[in-house]
């Protein structure tokens, strides 16, 4: 297939993968309509990652109206797939988006302004997501997002605060395309989680920096039950473990939370089940509770959220140790070689 150059490039290129979620798909696709940044100052790059529902069709129903860029892959993952965005862009700047979250009208002209403040390549920026009306008095949304703060960490931050690695969270971020060409783009061995922190890890050593603006605002429309989250904790956790194998800095270790993890994994895995099952009856009491429009109570919301936490950790933990099984067993398998070879000689121990 033959493809032109465009007698101008976009100043931002907005790259949103997805995987079988149509109907979220159409609703984020419609919220970029509404931005306030010129149209023509903006393109919508859509990676699909091997879906087999509409996903297809809700593309191509936006494509007069949006300057929008298509292209499936086999389903690789996450990391693969914002890979394939980066090099469809042709932005100076990169919008990282997720398809379960609506954009408000400013979110494109808040990410530039603020690129514009901090114009050197090695500078990133952070904006805040916030839950959907609907989905804000949900317990479990509101402990994962703003108290145990599992999935967002934005309670320690402040607009403008200056922040490292840790803060190029997936979804929310924007940052130089030609930063990530010189330096590096997502290890594709993440399919799911610490794709950005690893490649946010890789890029500190070249001083990169996420500077927080608050008013870059996107909001988060999709629901999550309890033990959906649970499973993306053992995913996470998986993950996690690959991270800390890849890099065995102290840093790395400590964020991953691999350390000591084995041993805090034999003590949890014989009450695992009965942890998991205690909490997720709490959640659903909780939530028959607001459903009858009765308002939980601090005894309430302090056992609920112990049981959140105490579940949560012994998940992350499976995950890990999940992770720690399978390292083991690719090493087992892994061919020996004579003592004297020129493979075995050069390794070091």
């Amino acid at each position: 297939m033959r493809h032109t150059v465009a007698p101008f490039a976009p100043s931002l290129s907005a790259i949103l993968c997805t995987f079988n979620r149509a109907e979220l798909l159409s609703r984020a696709l419609d919220s970029i309509l509404g931005q306030t940044l010129e149209r023509s100052d903006f393109e919508v790059i859509v990676i699909d990652d091997g879906s087999s529902d509409d996903t297809r069709k809700v593309v191509e129903s936006f494509e007069r109206r949006l300057s929008l860029r298509y292209a499936y892959q086999a389903n690789a993952g996450l990391a693969s797939a914002k890979n394939h965005g980066i090099y469809c862009s042709r932005a100076r700047h990169l919008l990282f988006l997720d398809d379960d979250d609506i954009c408000s009208p400013t979110l494109f002209e808040e990410h530039l302004k603020t690129h514009a403040q901090y114009p050197d390549n090695h500078f990133a920026v952070l904006g805040y997501t916030g839950l959907d009306p609907t989905l804000a008095q949900n317990p479990l949304l509101r402990y994962i997002t703003e108290v145990g703060c599992h999935l967002f960490s934005y309670p320690n931050l402040k607009d403008g605060d200056m922040l490292d690695y840790i803060c190029f969270w997936g979804g929310r971020s924007s940052c130089k395309r030609k930063f990530l060409i010189e330096h590096g783009v997502f290890n594709p061995v993440f399919r799911f989680g610490c794709e950005d922190i690893e490649l946010g890890y890789r890029l500190s050593k070249h001083n990169f920096k996420v500077v927080y603006n608050a008013r870059a605002v996107n909001t988060m429309v999709r629901d999550i039950s309890f033990d959906g989250f649970c499973a993306r904790l053992i995913r996470q956790g998986q993950s996690q473990y690959v991270f800390s194998q890849l890099h065995p800095d102290v840093e790395v270790q400590n964020w991953a939370e691999v350390v000591g993890a084995e041993e805090e994994w034999q003590e949890t895995k014989t009450v695992y089940e009965a942890v998991v099952r205690s909490a997720r009856e709490l959640n659903r009491v909780a939530n028959l509770k607001l459903e009858l429009g009765l308002e939980l109570d601090d005894t309430t919301k302090k056992l609920l959220y112990r049981a959140y936490a105490d579940a949560f950790r012994a998940c992350k933990l499976k995950g890990i140790n999940q992770g720690l099984f399978l390292g083991k067993r690719c090493k087992e398998k892994e061919p020996s070689h004579p003592m004297g070879s020129s493979s075995n000689s050069n390794r070091k121990s």
